[in-house]
């Protein structure tokens, strides 16, 4: 969907006047909005395609029903923003996992101070995928990783006591950090606004993950809630892949599925960190990262709120090197070496 503008073309499919004229009206003279147009059903959208630019369907699900053959054709073509009022779990299900759809609730009566939100929130979102969609300045570039470079990856497993155990490790670790993607189980729609928080905290880059996000030196990646996250070559780079599967011991995102990932794409490269956290996730796939020739650390019991993950890694030989939280930013600094 990387074009040659980071302007974005909008196709509405709806047919609820009050909500296109808010969107018209809301969304016309913002800079990143290349053009707006409306269809009278998602399926005629693919006429109002820009092939050389960003395209965004924004879906009114209330109306339509959708075809899931149609709707993976149309992956890569173009984001879905996906407006519900009360979310059809039928209709949910039909929807593409690629990662990049985007789901809104509208307003139940479009009145003046419910337009004004919703748009803030349209805007919001808009804003931030057009600055994602910008091909990459030559910094950005300099700072991307390749599956050949030496550059060690960080992934890092988290649960229950995670979200301050990370912050802890952002307090210690330098503004220009070795690329790191983190599986924190949280509630759904909560990890864009911890990233956002970290991110407004801290000196390192820290995102909530989308499809597509390249792995940078000094960048934090946190798999979103509801999709599990693994490492993906794209355009020759390492970037991640969020989507939507099973659950794997009972959570999505799962551990397991990023650290399988960064066995399987680029062994010896990674580096393995398991923080507090109930249960069993990622052990397994810190095993297979160990094996493919990557070192791992665990968090100790002592300085642990649950210890369930990193025992459960420990236990069947998956942790190289059991250390007090404290000790882990400078373990993983030494362990990754020059940038």
């Amino acid at each position: 969907m990387r074009g040659m503008t980071d302007k974005i073309r909008l196709i509405i499919a709806a047919s609820q006047r009050d909500m296109i004229s808010a969107i018209n009206d809301g969304l016309k003279h913002k800079p990143f909005i290349e053009s707006i147009y409306t269809v009278s059903h998602p399926t005629e959208a693919e006429g109002k395609l820009n092939k050389n630019g960003t395209n965004v369907l924004i879906w009114d699900i209330d109306e339509f029903h959708t075809n899931h053959v149609w709707s993976k054709s149309m992956q890569g073509k173009c984001t879905f923003y996906v407006l519900y009022s009360s979310l059809n779990s039928s209709k949910y299900n039909l929807l593409p996992s690629s990662g990049n759809d985007v789901f809104l609730q509208k307003p139940a009566v479009f009145t003046p101070m419910t337009t004004s939100r919703f748009i803030s929130v349209l805007t919001d979102n808009l804003t931030t995928m057009s600055k994602r969609q910008a091909a990459p300045n030559m910094r950005e570039l300099n700072k991307m990783i390749t599956v050949n470079d030496k550059q060690k990856i960080i992934a890092i497993g988290s649960s229950t006591g995670g979200t301050n155990a990370l912050e802890d490790l952002l307090k210690k670790l330098p503004p220009i950090i070795p690329p790191m993607v983190v599986v924190q189980h949280m509630p759904s729609g909560f990890t864009k606004l911890f990233a956002d928080r970290l991110n407004a905290l801290y000196p390192q880059e820290i995102r909530e993950a989308q499809s597509g996000d390249f792995l940078m030196r000094g960048r934090m990646l946190v798999a979103p809630a509801d999709r599990h996250m693994r490492l993906v070559t794209q355009q020759g780079k390492l970037a991640v892949e969020c989507y939507v599967g099973n659950r794997i011991h009972g959570v999505m995102p799962a551990a397991d599925i990023l650290f399988e990932s960064v066995a399987a794409l680029i062994g010896g490269q990674g580096i393995g960190v398991i923080l507090t956290g109930m249960g069993s996730d990622g052990a397994k796939g810190l095993m297979k990262m160990k094996t493919a020739g990557c070192t791992n650390i665990g968090q100790n019991e002592a300085t642990c709120v649950v210890y369930g993950m990193p025992k459960a890694a420990k236990d069947i030989g998956a942790i190289t090197k059991e250390l007090p939280l404290g000790q882990i930013p400078d373990e993983i600094m030494r362990l990754a070496g020059p940038g």
